[in-house]
């Protein structure tokens, strides 16, 4: 469950990854640990591949592990 914390939206690797493909519309894309981060990678609507890593948080009291909705959006909004 996606969890809002001081008004930063926090989402596990599997809402991360149905958000990718339904927000930005990627036909496939799949996440992986490396180190402290969390390693995407994709493919967009045009057929491209594409890898990135965000930041891995974990919140207080919980072992899930969960990347930041704001790190997602601005990758995109580079891309």
């Amino acid at each position: 469950m996606v969890r809002k914390i001081k008004d930063e939206y926090y989402l596990n690797r599997a809402e991360a990854i149905s958000y990718i493909l339904q927000a930005y519309h990627a036909k496939w894309c799949y996440a992986r640990w490396n180190r402290d981060e969390i390693a995407f990678s994709f493919e967009s609507k045009g057929g491209e591949r594409l890898r990135f890593l965000v930041p891995a948080y974990k919140t207080k009291g919980n072992k899930t592990v969960r990347v930041r909705k704001f790190d997602l959006d601005r990758f995109f909004a580079q891309a």
